[in-house]
């Protein structure tokens, strides 16, 4: 895989892949061509848009392209090099995608990420202009490297930015659209390849529809300048819509704390509210100042002992109608600014202490209710203006600093033994996670001992690298009008060390390489000024906070990801457990946002009533861990409960039902324990609902559990009614069958000599009977490709059981009529023009082979039906490719290879081809099809006398392949 900036190299983009060509269209039309595709973009082959918020994890589209070509895009973002700004852009080079061969895969052929910024600052003008950057930087790439000035490329892209807050589904197709057209009217004046049809993709219904009529209105607006589908493309896997009412690409709540001086003068904290249960603005006036302030200091206090001031400052400045949302999440992270910041919001409390004793004193034995800090696992997020470029981060083999309690030859400052023994305890755990190499002690050897000074400290932090710091000490803020960030001020205070010398951001701003975590425990380096609280950057006399200066901010305006900074006076105990426990779910692979609830937790614990546990303002990405995951930033596993808590309707359920069953065909592990909680949980409330029933057969033959599958379409066919389709009765007709034949082989094999009694094989004969039957009454309403392709599909299942009963005729006859079905299926699909005639025409095919096997010599195929089905399949793997006409493609080459006797020797071929489509969906549902099929067909061809070993062998490996795949045991 490789990688660029927006401006291409030629050794990087000499690789570059074909593009797909675009549609011809009149001479003189200029109009950029816009489709909008519910779907899913595994099978995207043009060169795809995506957008990255800053500090955002890989989630959603980039994760599933992450895979796609190779990791680029988590290798990119671990080596600090991923586009995070706006105006900021990145070109990954699908290097996989060398072939000429269009069914060549993996695909997409390129990716543009493009930076946008912070999340809820994204405005339209930026998500317009990063778009337009984004597409020069691919069209320079062409124009460069291959020097294909009068060609114009086809582009993909998602609704970008409509993940986050502020941008609705129409508003990002609208800005995207704008911001192509835009680049192309200067590339054509540049003469650089041009976008001539932009493919928007979204997963979901409703959002593909509001961004398709957002773009006819667009449209209707600038007439002449686009060309805009007549409806939206149903593409592969796609849903209905989001089963959660917020639309979010991270896992965890945003909560949006914002000052904002109104028409009248007052100063107003402006919530933005975006979570899995609603996406929502409300505006509260703050109370007065003067009452917060005083509020404020008294929480903040590290004597405070007054269990009733979290619950009185929630009441205060959180709006009634917030409340809910905030009092029931789970994992939060709230933004704030300037204003908002010096709130100690870890303080507040969603429940009245009164009844917290009261639930205590009536239950002993149970557990004390966390505060509300603790149960949402709240993380602060800083919102700063002008964030300059990101710099480099430290490397992963960087070490990690420890400072304790320097020396300081002040008499104002007393001895400060629990910070050595803070640091002492951390050094420890680190050398116990990695070894003693990793880490670099500055602190006395003993308690009793002198800390290193100054000079050693600020020699020892500018002489290499870290990965992250851990300072422990006495903290001094600026003096009153001291700049935080102003690098000309005077007396720039922070860790006080000695000879009247400080330690704060501007050190640690000349490293060349910034830290990835700064915890700085220091009694006031985070504090505020009461005096600052409700005051946006607007009245204040300086850009950044007049008042006492905030590390957090000016840490994270150097590029650190996370910093936890003390934002008061601190208890020994619980202060070393918090760092302690903080270390230690870091180092054992945690998740910031749960290692800081692990350490506030067990410091709440400890604290016996103390506010040290919330005096830790801890800011940065949630998803950050010290070692990332190869796959990616890791991301939270939802459990069933947490995931599916919003489901009140069968509606709701069938649209859960619904997205299991689209996904099941792009997960390897297919696991069933969603569905097999939302079975137990829901299954029995609405099993009489037809709909609902048919959604669960749907989702269990997904998840290849055929007997729930059955009894679940059972209960669909059983309880009819307008929503229940035909389909019903065909899923339960196929599998029924299938089922009779899998129940019988697992019989041979585990009877003795593989022999199986007469009552079992009279049984799957009765079964699959019942399914023909089901299937001549839909056949008796209607003909239709599908129907008669699945009456196929059920005599091959008889053909198999009449294998294994030893009736050569039998299994012939029914060859014979599945032959039949599968040409009256392929003649009706030609007479209707459907797009899945290639499906029946195949199946004819391997029939016909399977007929002519026992022939002496090679048996030929039908030339012109071969002919016509690579024709077929070359325009819908263009135009619309998914796992089935993929895998066509190499199913074909195989009935090729039996049909020639030559299968060892193009087994080579078939399984890299076979490879790279596992590479793309290795759902084993998908190959448990392609391994009924292949041992349908070699189960006759390795039995046939002519056969030779080397034939049999390569069947047996490729069989073998496939029951990896498909995660089977059969023999």
């Amino acid at each position: 895989m490789q990688n660029v900036d927006s401006v291409a190299s030629p050794d990087a983009l000499a690789n570059l892949p074909p593009q797909p060509a675009c549609e011809p269209a009149a001479a003189d039309d200029t109009r950029l061509k816009i489709s909008v595709i519910n779907g899913n973009i595994q099978f995207i082959h043009e060169p795809l848009l995506l957008g990255h918020y800053r500090d955002a994890s890989l989630t959603g589209a980039e994760a599933i392209v992450d895979g796609l070509i190779g990791g680029a895009l988590s290798t990119s973002i671990r080596l600090g090099r991923y586009p995070q700004h706006l105006g900021s852009q990145q070109v990954f080079v699908n290097a996989g995608f060398r072939s000429p061969d269009p069914f060549q895969l993996p695909r997409p052929a390129g990716v543009i990420v493009v930076g946008l910024g912070s999340e809820g600052q994204l405005r339209a003008g930026d998500l317009e202009t990063t778009v337009r950057l984004g597409v020069i930087a691919w069209s320079q790439s062409l124009a460069e490297i291959r020097e294909r000035s009068g060609e114009s490329f086809v582009l993909a892209a998602t609704l970008i930015g409509s993940g986050g807050t502020g941008i609705a589904a129409g508003q990002a197709a609208r800005l995207v659209a704008e911001g192509v057209r835009d680049a192309n009217l200067r590339l054509a004046r540049a003469k650089w390849p041009c976008v001539c049809h932009l493919r928007l993709v979204e997963l979901y219904m409703d959002r593909s529809t509001d961004a398709w009529r957002s773009l006819k209105l667009l449209d209707a607006a600038n007439p002449g300048c686009y060309l805009i589908g007549d409806a939206v493309i149903d593409g592969l896997g796609g849903l209905t819509r989001p089963l959660d009412s917020s639309y979010r690409g991270t896992d965890y709540d945003l909560i949006s704390a914002v000052t904002q001086i109104d028409s009248d003068g007052e100063t107003n904290i402006v919530y933005t509210l975006d979570t899995r249960r609603a996406r929502t603005e409300v505006r509260a006036t703050a109370a007065q100042g003067r009452l917060l302030a005083q509020l404020v200091k008294s929480a903040s206090s590290a004597d405070n002992a007054d269990p009733t001031i979290g619950q009185v400052l929630y009441q205060l400045i959180v709006p009634r109608e917030m409340r809910p949302f905030l009092a029931g999440g789970t994992e939060m992270q709230i933004e704030v600014d300037r204003g908002t910041a010096g709130i100690p919001w870890e303080m507040l409390d969603t429940a009245p202490a009164c009844a917290s004793a009261f639930v205590q004193q009536a239950t002993p034995a149970v557990e004390p209710t966390p505060p509300w800090a603790i149960r949402a696992k709240l993380l602060r997020k800083l919102r700063v203006d002008n964030v300059p470029p990101r710099v480099d981060d430290a490397s992963r083999d960087a070490q990690i600093l420890v400072i304790g309690e320097p020396f300081i030859d002040d008499p104002r400052y007393p001895a400060l033994p629990g910070a050595w023994a803070e640091a002492r305890a951390v050094a420890d755990i680190v050398e116990a996670a990695r070894d003693a190499t990793c880490v670099r002690e500055l602190f006395a050897r003993t308690a009793d001992d002198r800390g290193p000074d100054a000079r050693t400290v600020i020699s020892t932090l500018l002489e290499r690298d870290w990965r992250m710091l851990h300072i422990a000490g006495h903290g001094e803020p600026p003096a009153d009008g001291d700049h935080p960030v102003d690098a000309g001020a005077d007396r720039r205070r922070g860790v006080v060390l000695s000879d009247g010398i400080f330690l704060g951001p501007r050190e640690i701003g000349m490293l060349q390489r910034t830290p990835e975590l700064v915890f700085v425990n220091c009694c006031y380096l985070a504090a505020r000024s009461g005096d600052q609280l409700l005051k946006p950057a607007a009245v204040t006399t300086y850009d950044r906070p007049r008042y006492a200066a905030n590390v957090a901010e000016a840490l994270i305006s150097l590029g650190v990801k996370c910093v936890i900074a003390a934002g008061w006076a601190v208890e020994d105990d619980p202060a070393k457990l918090f760092a302690t426990t903080f270390y230690q779910q870091i180092f054992a692979g945690q998740r910031f946002l749960d290692a800081v609830y692990e350490a506030r937790r067990a410091a709440w614990m400890n604290g016996q009533g103390g506010n040290t546990w919330a005096a830790y303002q801890c800011y940065g990405d949630a998803n950050w861990t010290l070692e990332p995951a190869s796959d990616g930033i890791g991301v939270r596993t939802w459990s069933p409960r947490e995931r599916y808590a919003g489901i009140a309707s069968s509606g709701s359920l069938v649209l859960a039902l619904e997205e299991l069953t689209a996904n099941a065909s792009f997960d390897a592990s297919a696991s069933s324990n969603p569905l097999a909680w939302l079975d137990d949980a829901f299954g029995e409330r609405w099993s009489g609902q037809g709909e609902v029933a048919e959604a669960f057969g749907k989702a269990w033959a997904a998840r290849r559990d055929d007997a729930k599958a059955v009894e679940w379409f059972r209960k669909a066919v059983g309880q009819g009614g307008r929503c229940t389709t035909f389909g019903a009765t065909e899923q339960l007709a196929s599998l029924q069958a299938k089922r009779a034949w899998t129940d019988l082989q697992a019989k041979v094999a585990n009877a003795a000599q593989g022999a199986v009694s007469p009552d079992d094989i009279a049984a799957a004969r009765a079964q699959i009977d019942d399914s023909l039957r089901l299937l001549r009454l839909l056949l008796g309403v209607q003909q239709s490709v599908d129907r008669l392709a699945i009456c196929g599909g059920v005599h091959k299942r008889m053909a198999l059981v009449e294998r294994v009963a030893g009736n050569g005729a039998g299994e012939s006859d029914a060859i014979g009529n599945m032959l039949d079905m599968y040409r009256q299926a392929e003649e009706l699909g030609k007479t209707q023009g459907a797009t899945d005639e290639f499906y029946p025409l195949i199946n004819r095919l391997a029939a016909e082979l399977m007929v002519r096997m026992s022939e002496a010599g090679p048996a030929s195929l039908d030339a012109g039906a071969v002919e016509r089905l690579r024709q077929l399949l070359d325009r819908l793997q263009h135009d619309d490719p998914n796992f089935w006409n993929v895998a066509a493609m190499t199913e074909l080459t195989f009935y090729e290879s039996l049909a020639q006797r030559n299968l060892g020797a193009r087994l080579a071929v078939i399984r890299h081809a076979l490879e790279l489509l596992h590479t793309r969906m290795p759902a084993p549902s998908n190959w448990s099809s392609v391994l009924d099929q292949c041992e349908f067909v070699l189960g006759r061809y390795v039995s046939q006398p002519s056969t030779s070993d080397d034939e049999k062998a390569a069947a047996v490996q490729l069989l073998t392949l496939l029951r990896g795949w498909s995660a089977c045991t059969r023999s």
